[in-house]
């Protein structure tokens, strides 16, 4: 039915979609990661307690779980195209908002409502790419929008490394500077065509028809297709129960432990008896370094598979998380701490860190395909909550070592329900893949 879009050679149709797209995910990686540089000028300024600077660092990952599983909903009710242009909006609206508070308090709300945006873009642009991509190229081309976190991440550390020494005015820099890729975005998205997957399953051929042609001049979709309700208890339905349990513990596994490292890296670095520009500087190269990972993961995703590389990425970050425990415990050398938070990065961005932008595309049918990866965001970034909130306690009373034991045992568990509940999808059209 959607041959001219499977069986399309790769054009610049596809790496224009895929680049606005992942648009949302480098945003992420800046916004996440830049709050961790920002924290350093933002605690002794406003004298903030440790309780503050852990609610502070969730606020954005808070607002994205109510943004994830709603917008997706929506997203499948209204459309891609339609989520796809308003949250960027928003996510321009608080970022501004965020670097002109004047106070803690403002500062935490409009954070939280950034996340909401955040979230809301994470459920929509993997499925823009997945309903656009031929078949032979699907996992690399959404394999970059996992690659753009970490490169929003590297750049948000390159920058708050530079904007760290205007002193108590940096941090407004660095929120404002979010701004100016997201307004970039914005106008380009305007372009982009409504997916014809989508128009189909709600009856509209013609629109449909019309969209493809954006691929292909001569592509027809052949027949109609019955319009199918979108149902959030879908994804609890006997067909889709193992995917949805996979999904949710694999990526609440992952977020768990990476938006740790992502969010108090600098700070466990800074810890270690070294200033505030040297650990921003050592995770900035970190962040750069770990794309590494993602060029692994583009380059052998297809040919590889989706499951072997979440394997890989998982066991990746058990061994280098027992490892740090025990170089904290015993000889907590910066350049080793340095190099396995490096090789974890790698690990898991060649992996799960990749793969968690995949499989609910190609798990779940056109009705519900946002309804799942804004759901799969949504129990994530309570993982990330989950971990953060953890880790702090864990850590402050029995350790750093100890804290990093806690991550090896969650990534065991992603490792473990991958093992048992994952399946390998590539080569397959994603209506191969969901024939009832």
């Amino acid at each position: 039915m959607f041959d001219a879009l499977d069986e399309s050679r790769l054009k610049k149709v596809h790496l224009r979609i895929t680049a606005l797209s992942s648009g949302g995910s480098f945003l992420d990686g800046y916004d996440i990661s830049i709050i961790s540089v920002a924290i350093l000028i933002l605690q002794p300024q406003f004298s903030l307690t440790s309780t503050e600077i852990t609610l502070l660092l969730g606020s954005t990952i808070l607002g994205m779980i109510f943004g994830g599983v709603l917008i997706g909903y929506i997203t499948d009710l209204k459309g891609r195209r339609y989520v796809y242009l308003w949250d960027m909006a928003f996510f321009i609206l608080f970022a501004v908002l965020s670097a002109i508070a004047t106070d803690y308090l403002q500062l935490l709300l409009y954070r939280l409502l950034l996340g909401v945006a955040i979230g809301a873009d994470y459920a929509i642009t993997p499925t823009i790419i997945a309903e656009f991509s031929p078949v032979k190229h699907r996992g690399k081309l959404l394999s970059f929008s996992g690659a753009a976190w970490f490169i929003g991440a590297f750049a948000s550390y390159g920058i708050g490394t530079v904007l760290i020494p205007l002193g108590n005015v940096s941090w407004r820099y660095m929120f404002l500077i979010g701004v100016i890729p997201a307004a970039i975005v914005l106008l380009l998205r305007r372009d982009v065509p409504e997916s014809p997957r989508w128009l189909l399953s709600h009856g509209e051929n013609a629109k449909a028809n019309a969209s493809m042609r954006e691929i292909d001049s001569s592509a027809h979709v052949e027949a109609p297709v019955t319009y199918s309700r979108t149902r959030i208890g879908d994804l609890f339905r006997k067909k889709y129960i193992a995917a949805t349990a996979f999904i949710s513990v694999f990526w609440f596994a992952l977020d768990a432990v990476t938006y740790v490292i992502a969010l108090d890296g600098p700070s466990i670095l800074h810890d270690l008896g070294i200033s505030s520009d040297a650990a921003s500087g050592y995770a900035t190269i970190i962040a750069l370094l770990a794309i590494i990972g993602a060029v692994i993961a583009i380059l052998f995703i297809d040919t590889a598979g989706r499951k072997n590389l979440t394997m890989i990425g998982f066991t990746g970050m058990v061994v280098t998380l027992i490892l740090a425990a025990v170089l904290f415990d015993y000889y907590p050398d910066i350049i080793y701490i340095v190099l396995l938070f490096v090789v974890f990065e790698i690990s898991q961005e060649l992996g799960p860190g990749i793969t968690n932008s995949v499989y609910p595309q190609e798990l779940y049918p056109t009705e519900i395909r946002s309804t799942a990866q804004g759901f799969g965001t949504t129990i994530s970034r309570v993982g990330a909550l989950f971990g953060i909130f953890v880790f702090a306690f864990v850590s402050g009373a029995y350790g750093i070592s100890t804290g990093m034991i806690f991550l090896a045992v969650i990534s065991a568990v992603g490792l473990l329900v991958t093992l048992w509940l994952g399946k390998e999808t590539a080569g397959k059209s994603l209506e191969e893949l969901n024939k009832t």
